[in-house]
């Protein structure tokens, strides 16, 4: 399994997006909609002679929301991403993290940024939160 579909999946977790589809690279136009979206970056945070180290998986969650004029309504999209950003916490905490298969051990789940209205427009806004899963890497065999 990829580390996408493991975060993909990870995510699946965070029980207010239980129920709903999670998208990769790929937002829709509906209120709603979620995706996961691959951050470029510098994948080894640390890397020992013998091929092992530490890695980095960074990535961004996305969302459709309704926007305008309604305080409340930014309040509530703001507060969904304030909320995931603390189960991430949490998460980590607890050691429970995302399979990431053999020879990769999750180290933590963190957000990197507040959530934010990334494209505002005048009916929606494209949300989203960035975020950073560190793991070891064993050697390659």
């Amino acid at each position: 399994m990829s580390i996408t579909e493991a975060v993909r999946q990870f995510v699946r977790t965070y029980p207010p997006l239980a129920d709903n589809r999670i998208n990769v690279d790929y937002l829709p136009d509906e209120v709603g909609s979620y995706s996961i979206g691959v951050t470029p970056c510098k994948e080894w945070v640390k890397r020992y002679v013998d091929g092992s180290g530490t890695k980095q998986f960074l990535f961004v969650l996305t969302s459709r929301e309704a926007f305008g004029e309604q305080v409340r309504q930014q309040l509530d999209n703001l507060g969904f991403y304030e909320a995931f950003s603390d189960w991430l916490d949490r998460q980590t905490a607890a050691r429970t993290l995302p399979a990431l298969g053999p020879g990769r051990t999750p180290l933590a789940a963190e957000a990197t940024t507040s959530g934010y209205a990334f494209i505002p427009g005048t009916e929606t806004a494209r949300y989203q939160i960035q975020c950073r899963l560190t793991y070891t890497q064993e050697k390659e065999s």
